[in-house]
């Protein structure tokens, strides 16, 4: 009985995984976290994740939008990917779970798991 709890549990560890890395958003907040060396804070995500979105530079980007950002990834972003174990915050901020840094998320093979949409359309020009 106790085996079938396991697999039950690392069933649904997977399937919050896979639930997590479905929106480009956050695997946009998960490559942002992996190129960086120091935890960030939410504020920073915010402000990156409205510049990929707006193409814009971030000084030209209207803080309504980082705003925007900032509640989405507050309210929906992280809880999905903590929930996966993907991400942990403290009081110095957002950063990968070591759970995170296992996965075959990063490798070269396998970076276009987490390379956000439109990342395809920029490889392909020439």
């Amino acid at each position: 009985m106790a085996h079938r709890d396991r697999s039950d549990r690392i069933l649904t560890d997977w399937d919050r995984v896979f639930d997590a890395l479905a929106d480009p958003s956050r695997r946009y907040v998960l490559e942002y976290l992996h190129d960086r060396s120091e935890p960030a804070s939410v504020w920073d995500l915010a402000v990156a994740l409205a510049v990929r979105t707006t193409d814009l530079p971030p000084d030209e980007v209207d803080v309504q939008v980082v705003q925007q950002a900032e509640v989405g990834i507050v309210h929906v972003h992280l809880p999905k990917l903590q929930a996966a174990d993907l991400v942990e915050s403290g009081g110095d901020g957002v950063s990968l779970t070591e759970h995170a840094e296992t996965l075959p998320l990063f490798t070269p093979a396998y970076r276009g798991v987490v390379r956000p949409v439109g990342d395809e359309e920029e490889r392909r020009e020439p």
